[in-house]
């Protein structure tokens, strides 16, 4: 994306020429304008971009998901069709083929797969317009700490840079194992049979793109040292784990199927140790296949009570019965109570930071020996 963007050698498309448009224009925001106006108007514009990604290309592929909108639309206006299409058909085929070169052909693919082409390009507009504005709302705010000592604003600078580096590489990686097909949302316009290894990154955390693959927005906060950043850093983030619960999960849920509730995977397993011998293979066939579609129906009172009692959502759904809302109920009396305890009687805040700073170093410790 960024090398065909940015290479002078390459022919630009109009989505190209639009992008290196708006991002000379937010660059022109950064260094003319006044420093309270150019605030404004950045956050104002990475608010835009960040609404664009999750609600314009959210609505866009919920929308291709429920009822293939967008590839019905077009076969809908004949707009791939060269006997309907007209000059929209050539402008789109021009495009399409200066972007991909040579070795592609628009004739040759289906509508689904040009469809998804036309789209990687709206997404390559919005997202790298949402990097640009939140890297130019960040040098915005550079310098906005109040940093008491030297070594401060090093530990400060020196962890957001290992956050912008480690989100570097959850991103590099992620895009290494899902390649361009799951990182543009492809299967939300067409399925192919491909074989991935969900490694590196996907082993550290789920969705790693979405969850610790945000981790630059709170490196952006520490190196700026603004509660602004941050705030706004949060909510974007929030915003992607809203389109993540709305958009993607369900489409994945539909596609893929929801995977099966564990007491189903338990009881499956324990058919297969009590299945028959190998000897009579079409009865034990026959038997487990029964089997295993009446565990597959197993009501919700002989399930297990954490599959379907509803979840603690902080102090709702509470339950005194359940060991877990009772460790959380504890916890929160040790790491809250006993400080306000502590505070009420000694009348100040030093006893406070005595005792939160000994539970610091004595749980460090536990966890590490």
């Amino acid at each position: 994306m960024l090398q065909s963007l940015f290479n002078p050698v390459t022919p630009k498309t109009t989505f190209d020429i639009i992008t290196l448009v708006t991002l000379s224009t937010h660059m022109v925001v950064a260094l003319v304008l006044p420093l309270a106006t150019r605030r404004a108007v950045l956050m104002a514009g990475f608010a835009f971009w960040r609404l664009c990604y999750n609600g314009g290309l959210g609505w866009i592929l919920n929308w291709q998901s429920s009822r293939h909108g967008l590839v019905a639309l077009f076969k809908r206006n004949g707009w791939l069709d060269p006997n309907r299409g007209g000059r929209v058909y050539t402008w789109l085929r021009s495009e399409l083929e200066a972007k991909m070169g040579p070795g592609y052909s628009f004739e040759g693919v289906p509508i689904e797969f040009n469809v998804w082409l036309l789209y990687r390009q709206l997404v390559d507009l919005v997202l790298l317009n949402d990097f640009a504005t939140y890297f130019f709302l960040c040098s915005c705010y550079l310098g906005s700490a109040n940093d008491t000592e030297p070594w401060h604003a090093f530990l400060r600078i020196a962890g957001g840079l290992t956050l912008l580096a480690f989100n570097l590489w959850v991103k590099v990686d992620a895009h290494r194992v899902v390649k361009d097909y799951a990182w543009y949302w492809g299967d939300f316009f067409f399925l192919v049979e491909q074989s991935l290894t969900f490694d590196g990154v996907f082993e550290m955390a789920p969705h790693p793109m979405y969850s610790i693959g945000y981790a630059g927005y709170y490196g952006g906060s520490l190196i700026t040292g603004s509660y602004t950043i941050f705030y706004a850093s949060l909510a974007a983030h929030m915003l992607q784990f809203l389109f993540l619960s709305l958009v993607e999960n369900p489409h994945i849920e539909k596609t893929y199927e929801r995977p099966p509730l564990a007491i189903q995977v338990i009881q499956k397993s324990r058919i297969r140790r009590m299945s028959a011998p190998m000897s009579d293979i079409s009865d034990s066939a026959r038997d487990t296949t029964a089997s295993v579609g009446d565990a597959c129906k197993v009501s919700i009172r002989e399930r297990p009570t954490s599959l379907w009692h509803p979840e603690l959502i902080v102090f709702k759904n509470f339950d005194l019965l359940r060991a877990s809302d009772v460790l959380i109920l504890l916890l929160l009396v040790y790491s809250v109570g006993v400080p306000l305890c502590f505070w009420w009687a000694f009348g100040h805040s030093q006893m406070v930071f005595v005792y939160s700073a000994a539970q610091c170093i004595i749980w460090v410790l536990f966890r590490t020996l």
